[in-house]
């Protein structure tokens, strides 16, 4: 007795590739600790450079946050003022009312 069984190139393939997917997927928690063991080695010195670069600029970063703030304080201070004189415009109009 004879079986032949045909195997085209794309089936090969493709069962190579589900084995792959297969295989990492089943060895992801490794790829996890490793990655886990790297950012534990670096963390210190890369917070170190970000400190040791903020303190650096902290005359610009001052001067940011000081524009921030006044162009919030500005955005606020004319909101009031809107509100203030459509308040004394409606309380004017209220008096006019109460006089006529």
């Amino acid at each position: 007795m004879k079986l032949e069984i045909e195997i085209t190139e794309e089936e090969l393939r493709s069962a190579i590739e589900r084995d792959v997917r297969i295989f990492i997927s089943s060895n992801s928690y490794r790829t996890d600790l490793y990655i886990k063991e790297q950012v534990t080695a670096r963390w210190k010195a890369a917070v170190d450079a970000l400190v040791e670069e903020a303190l650096k600029d902290s005359a610009v970063l001052r001067e940011k946050i000081a524009a921030e703030l006044e162009k919030k304080l500005r955005a606020q201070l004319a909101a009031a003022l809107r509100n203030y004189v459509e308040f004394t415009k409606a309380i004017e109009a209220k008096l006019k009312e109460k006089h006529t």
